[in-house]
């Protein structure tokens, strides 16, 4: 009995893990844009090619090197990266459910962790995203911020909190909700007590921590004679992104809309506010508990820093899983306490964990049939992995050695066509007004005309993002009201609109992509 109550709740996380990933099974699945760039820019690496040197992008290295880890232990494999996902996933919900059981028993850490893995499901789509690695390591440094919260003079485990958030700003710089809500909690905390000297020992351990992966990334592409490139592009140049287009307040609510987590969201901000109301009332009493702030300030900054861009994309609320869990867990104790008078960490005995375990097991086999007969049909088919039309006939129509251009930047097209593209700018001209600079549209003129792709892919009609490089095609998108006046048009276009048109011929359409071959003139 024992042995089945200490497996049956990692059965569970393991299954809703597989839940979570669900669409990014690559045996039915093709990636989604910027999960195919990554798996390309991972390719890329496992051939030698240095990130914002022979490729660009502005996220962190943390993103193309784990995909490289991933297509290295899967063989060049896209399930090398899945499991490199459901690793990273995994582990994220095993340390929650760890520290949340710690603090409030296995009911709230099941509760929290159920709750986080739905809101995941929703917002994860097609994986393979920057703020879905970075869960780990948040995940650890929460675990180790929370083993800690109620004892002083843990400098060096300060040090291990900042590190690890280190390593997820990384990938993505805004990850670090997690961190900012420290300071934060410690700031005021500490500062209330008037203990102002201690203030500084713990910020200062934690940046020097926090300090410490970015140190290293700098020295390894300084070494490869690219540190100020990476430094450029995952740091700088994501402030001139943020700040290139116009945006109301409203914005930062975009996670409660149709591309957030849906109800798990506004669950979540439900317990922020009867939170609110409780800190307040401690507060009028003279009672401030670093906990308690921190659960405050927390929430409120995953809001804000999955909202900077103001451009809502699903996979930016992937951050707040962690919240989700935490506060979910933290209601069920509350009303656990509230209804039985008991405290959810001193009531469940364990037939109950064995029994709420094994439910909740069933109950996700039953609630999601369709998830698990597309594992099914993987396993029988030996993971193989699924390749579009687009791709496969750029694959059966070129040479290996010959490049791919994709207008729209369609990356992984190259990936598993297992095409080089001629630019390293690779998302011109899906840039935004004011954060497109002349160097860059330059360098990307003059990359494709030096070394002219065999292969263009024209994939612009099918989003209307960008013009056509096809006149025809490029007219009736200008024709259909609101389409230009959305696109953003860099001044420098009409020269490749001319290069293509004087070079290239229309070889072939497929699913709204327009297929061009290059021609000897």
């Amino acid at each position: 009995m024992t042995k089945l109550r200490v497996a049956l709740p990692y059965i569970f996380l393991f299954l809703l893990t597989a839940l979570a990933l669900d669409l990014a099974n690559p045996f039915f699945d093709k990636p989604a844009r910027d999960g195919g760039f990554f798996l390309y820019a991972g390719n890329q690496i496992v051939d030698g090619k240095i990130p914002y040197e022979d490729f660009w992008d502005s996220k962190g290295p943390g993103i193309f090197y784990i995909n490289a880890l991933g297509l290295l232990l899967g063989g060049g494999s896209r399930w090398g990266v899945w499991l490199v996902e459901f690793i990273c996933l995994f582990g994220t919900l095993w340390l929650l459910y760890n520290t949340l059981s710690k603090r409030w028993g296995m009911g709230a850490a099941l509760f929290g962790a159920t709750l986080a893995g739905l809101g995941l499901k929703t917002v994860l789509g097609y994986g393979n995203y920057t703020e879905e690695y970075a869960l780990l390591f948040n995940a650890a440094g929460l675990a180790l911020f929370l083993s800690m919260v109620d004892v002083e003079r843990n400098y060096w485990k300060y040090i291990w909190v900042g590190a690890l958030f280190g390593l997820s700003f990384t990938f993505r710089a805004n990850n670090i909700g997690g961190l900012v809500a420290i300071f934060g909690a410690i700031f005021f905390y500490y500062g209330f007590k008037r203990h102002y000297a201690e203030v500084l020992r713990i910020l200062l351990a934690t940046l020097a921590g926090f300090a410490l992966p970015l140190i290293l990334w700098t020295l390894y592409f300084a070494i490869l004679g690219d540190a100020w490139e990476m430094i450029y592009a995952s740091i700088i140049f994501n402030f001139s992104y943020s700040a290139a287009k116009d945006r109301e307040w409203l914005d930062i609510f975009g996670g409660f809309g149709r591309y957030g987590m849906g109800w798990v969201g506004w669950f979540t901000l439900l317990v922020w506010f009867g939170l609110v109301i409780r800190a307040l009332v401690n507060f009028m009493q003279r009672k401030v508990v670093v906990f308690e702030t921190f659960l405050i300030l927390w929430f409120p900054v995953e809001i804000i820093l999955s909202n900077l861009s103001g451009r809502n994309f699903t996979h930016y609320y992937i951050s707040w899983t962690l919240a989700v869990a935490v506060y979910s867990a933290f209601a069920f104790a509350e009303v656990w306490q509230l209804l039985f008078k008991v405290p959810a960490l001193e009531s469940w005995s364990d037939n109950v964990s064995v029994f709420v375990s094994a439910a909740i097991v069933v109950m996700l086999l039953i609630f999601s049939p369709t998830t698990w007969s597309r594992y099914m049909g993987t396993i029988r088919a030996g993971g193989s992995e699924f390749i579009d039309p687009v791709s496969a006939y750029i694959r059966d129509n070129s040479k290996p050695e010959d490049r791919l251009l994709t207008w729209y930047p369609e990356m992984g097209v190259n990936f598993m066509a297992g095409r080089v593209s001629p630019v390293k700018y690779l998302y011109y001209p899906l840039f935004l007004d004011g954060s497109l600079t002349k160097e860059i549209e330059d360098r990307y003129y003059d990359d494709l005309t030096t070394n002219p792709p065999e292969l263009i892919l024209d994939c612009s009609r099918s989003v209307d993002a960008i013009p056509s490089l096809d006149a025809t095609t490029r007219e009736a998108q200008y024709a259909t009201p609101g389409v230009k006046r959305k696109m953003y048009i860099p001044p420098g276009m009409d020269e490749v609109f001319e290069f293509v048109e004087q070079n290239y011929q229309i070889e072939n359409t497929i699913d709204e992509c327009i297929i061009f071959r290059f021609t000897e003139n």
